[in-house]
């Protein structure tokens, strides 16, 4: 049996390692003390004992995640329905509103005789229902910020909604999503649902937390791991690859590159001219991720406590500063009376005591460049040894990682067809 080598233990490695488990001896190589990537279970104490409360992945939906529900489904994995809601919590103008319904929007009861908030809540329908129309159309190219301007959508309603929408999705500052490209974000909130009240799909959370997942599948496939053991150098020799350590060097048949493009760059001891100009092509953003208990950072109003919850203020240097708040208890189901919190670059208005976990996550910038680049991403995997996937084949999300690793899976010999999409 040949020996594959995968660098990465997110998604895509997993997910890869567990459909190649019969056609190869696999071995892990992972940098962080833990297997996993973004699913990332933390065990907190708890009223009733310990409380496992995921700070990565957290949620999908049985719609545009076909291939981690297929995954799922083969592992007996236990889920449960999950919410899925919005916040916006302007902190200089004092807005505030979720989009969870009529009463939410208008959370602050004031806001009903305002014609500023009425023309707000017409500009968000007008994109709800046109965006979709212009993308069909080939009508949504270039810039969100140019398409937004172009058509004529006010500063205010770029400022409150879609770019807090975009950053807190996609764990981007908002000065860096106005350049995400507009067809990109129209078409991913689109397929998931986020256009409108009454287009939300059913989300569902992992029962026990999203570790139970890696757990299943690091149990079936059996392979060695090496924790906490970063790749310092991926060299093809020959039909051969050797996979080096600070701990030493395996010589393998195929090695399967799994994690962010620049890291895969980064470990290729020789890459070729097509490597360097696919790979260099995607930037990643650093994020820190606060798991809490402080719900000071939540929006004044309970009513609009929602499962994301996005905040934004204008600091002294005239910068926005933005952040994102996920309460967990709603998306996982957590009973009281304690609330937990996880807010993605927060790190300022977090009271210190009330922290229970810092964790550094970093994740795709998605500019013109890069999307063009996916376009041609699948040439990296014509002809190996070595091979390639990651979130940044697709969207940056949990499925897309897995799609891409399923895609290389075929690469390496598994006949399974990937499911497409939506």
């Amino acid at each position: 049996m040949q020996r594959l080598a995968i660098v990465g233990t997110g998604i895509a490695g997993l997910g890869a390692a567990y459909y190649l488990k019969d056609r190869y001896e696999v071995t892990l190589f992972e940098k962080n003390n833990y297997a996993g990537g973004h699913t990332n279970t933390v065990d907190v104490a708890g009223r009733h004992g310990p409380q496992s409360i995921d700070t990565g992945f957290i949620v999908y939906n049985e719609k545009t995640y076909p291939n981690l529900v297929r995954l799922f489904r083969d592992l007996q994995i236990a889920t449960e329905p999950s919410n899925m809601s919005f916040s916006m919590h302007d902190q200089d103008s004092g807005l505030q509103f979720s989009g969870q319904s009529v009463s939410t929007l208008f959370a602050q009861r004031r806001r009903i005789l305002s014609p500023a908030h009425w023309k707000f809540l017409a500009e968000a329908n007008r994109f709800n229902v046109t965006a979709p129309q212009h993308l069909e159309a080939g009508r949504a190219e270039g810039p969100l910020e140019q398409y937004l301007i172009e058509r004529g959508y006010s500063e205010r309603f770029r400022e409150s909604y879609v770019y807090p929408m975009a950053s807190a999705v996609w764990s981007t500052a908002p000065g860096r999503v106005r350049h995400f490209p507009a067809a990109t974000f129209i078409r991913f909130f689109h397929n998931h649902g986020f256009l409108g009240m009454n287009t939300q799909l059913q989300w569902r959370t992992v029962s026990g937390g999203a570790r139970n997942y890696v757990q299943r599948i690091r149990a079936a496939v059996g392979a060695r791991t090496y924790l906490n053991d970063p790749v310092r150098s991926v060299e093809r020799d020959g039909d051969r690859v050797v996979v080096r350590t600070e701990n030493g060097q395996q010589e393998f048949d195929r090695v399967l590159v799994a994690t962010h493009a620049d890291q895969a760059l980064a470990m290729l001891k020789d890459p070729t001219a097509l490597e360097v100009a696919l790979l260099g092509r995607f930037r990643y953003e650093n994020n820190q991720a606060l798991l809490h208990t402080d719900s000071g950072v939540m929006p004044p109003l309970r009513r609009v406590w929602s499962s994301w919850n996005y905040k934004t203020q204008i600091g002294r240097d005239g910068v926005r500063r933005a952040a994102t708040v996920y309460y967990m208890n709603r998306l996982q189901n957590i009973p009281g009376p304690t609330d937990y919190f996880v807010s993605i670059n927060d790190y300022e208005d977090v009271e210190p005591s009330r922290i229970l976990r810092t964790i550094n996550y970093e994740h795709p910038l998605f500019d013109l460049a890069a999307v063009r680049a996916q376009d041609e991403l699948s040439r990296l995997n014509e002809s190996g040894p070595v091979f390639f996937a990651g979130s940044y084949f697709r969207y940056g999300f949990h499925e897309d990682a897995l799609w891409s690793g399923l895609q290389a899976a075929k690469r390496l010999g598994h006949a399974r067809e990937p499911v497409v999409s939506v």
